[in-house]
C-alpha cells in the first residue's frame, strides 16, 4: 500500500510529539507516587500518538503529496470509492479504500484499552469511530478537501477490526500480570465468536474479490469492466 508506506515516514516525528505531550502527565504520575502499570502508560502514550499522526494525515497529509482534490468535494453516494478501486485503481487491498479501514484499526484498539468503561459493549467503541470518522469529513468538506461516505464506512469497519482485535487479546491474555491492566476480558463466547467473525470478514471479502477479478494479473473472473 503506497498510502501506508508514505506515511511511516512520518511515525518518528509522532512519536516524539507524542512523548513530550505525555510527559508531563507521566511525571504527575511520578510526583504524586500513584501506582500506574507501564503496560497503562504505553496504552496512554499510543493513543496521544495515534492522534497526532489522525491529525497529520486527514489534514496536513495531501499537501505534501500534491494530491488533486475532485471538483466534486460532496460524495454521499456508497460504492462508488469501491466500485472505482475495484475496477480502475489495481485492486482493492492496493487502493485507498484499505487504506481508511487501516487507519481506525488502532483506534478501535487502543480506546478500550485506556477507557475502562469502553471495555463492556464494542458498540461504544464502534459508535466513538463513526462520530470521529464524520467529524473528520465534515471539517475536510469546509477546509476544501473531499468529503465521502465510503471513507466514513471504511474508518468505520477499521474502528471494527480494532475492536474485534481488542477483544481476542483481551480473551488471550487478559489473566496475565503484564496486560490485565489494559485487557478485561468481559466478553461472553458469542462476543468471542462475533470477533473473529468480523476480523475473517474484513480480511476475506476484499481478499474474494480481488481474487475475482479479471482485471488484476491474478484474477479469476470478469467483474470489473
Amino acid at each position: 500500500m503506497t498510502y501506508l508506506y508514505d506515511a511511516m515516514r512520518f511515525l518518528p516525528l509522532t512519536a516524539l510529539a507524542a512523548a513530550v505531550a505525555y510527559l508531563p502527565f507521566a511525571i504527575l504520575l511520578h510526583v504524586k507516587r500513584k501506582p500506574y502499570p507501564f503496560i497503562r502508560h504505553l496504552a496512554n502514550y499510543l493513543l496521544i500518538g495515534y492522534f497526532f499522526a489522525l491529525i497529520y494525515v486527514t489534514f496536513f497529509w495531501a499537501l505534501t503529496r500534491n494530491v488533486q482534490e475532485d471538483a466534486v468535494r460532496l460524495h454521499l453516494l456508497p460504492g462508488d470509492s469501491f466500485l472505482y478501486a475495484f475496477q480502475y485503481d489495481g485492486g482493492l487491498w492496493s487502493s485507498q479504500i484499505m487504506w481508511n479501514v487501516c487507519l481506525f484499526i488502532p483506534l478501535g484498539g487502543l480506546l478500550p484499552c485506556v477507557f475502562s468503561p469502553l471495555r463492556s459493549g464494542a458498540w461504544k467503541t464502534v459508535l466513538i469511530c463513526l462520530l470521529l470518522s464524520l467529524g473528520i469529513e465534515t471539517v475536510q468538506y469546509f477546509v476544501g478537501r473531499i468529503a465521502d461516505m465510503d471513507d466514513v464506512i471504511c474508518n468505520v469497519l477499521g474502528g471494527m477490526f480494532g475492536r474485534a482485535l481488542y477483544t481476542v487479546a483481551a480473551w488471550a491474555f487478559g489473566k496475565t500480570r503484564l496486560f490485565s491492566p489494559i485487557f478485561t476480558d468481559r466478553a461472553k463466547a458469542p462476543g468471542h465468536v462475533a470477533a473473529i467473525l468480523v476480523l475473517s470478514l474484513i480480511v476475506i471479502v476484499p481478499t474474494a474479490l480481488d481474487l475475482l477479478n479479471a482485471a488484476l494479473p491474478y484474477g479469476l473472473f470478469p467483474i470489473a469492466g
